[in-house]
């Protein structure tokens, strides 16, 4: 699994914190859009001190939108979407969340 490729964060307590491992999360989504989604691209920016990742339909690049990663100390890290800081998934589900974005920044692909 992906995950297993990120280092795993300090335990303090029992619990393991949160370490910025936003980046690493984003990009490996980025590494996943680029092998198995035709049409879209993605690149990372950063916006207000954080890593996003820029997504945009590679015809058309006005079908575009930003994903971010937050950590919720209940369900861990999740991608969301910028625009309205909707959950697209959580870090584990990256497969479905690049089909999720092909969607959204192209229409095509399963919504």
């Amino acid at each position: 699994m992906f995950v297993e490729k990120i280092k795993e964060a300090p335990a303090v307590a029992g619990r393991a914190l949160p370490s910025n491992q936003r980046r690493a999360f984003l990009e490996v989504l980025h590494q996943v859009i680029k092998e198995t989604q035709p049409g879209v691209n993605s690149t990372l920016v950063l916006r207000a001190g954080c890593q996003v990742l820029f997504v945009f339909d590679a015809i058309d690049s006005s079908r575009c939108g930003e994903v971010g990663c937050d950590f919720d100390r209940v369900s861990g890290w999740a991608f969301t979407w910028i625009a309205d800081g909707s959950i697209l998934g959580r870090v584990q589900d990256v497969h479905p969340v690049a089909a999720m974005l092909r969607a959204r920044t192209s229409g095509r692909g399963p919504r």
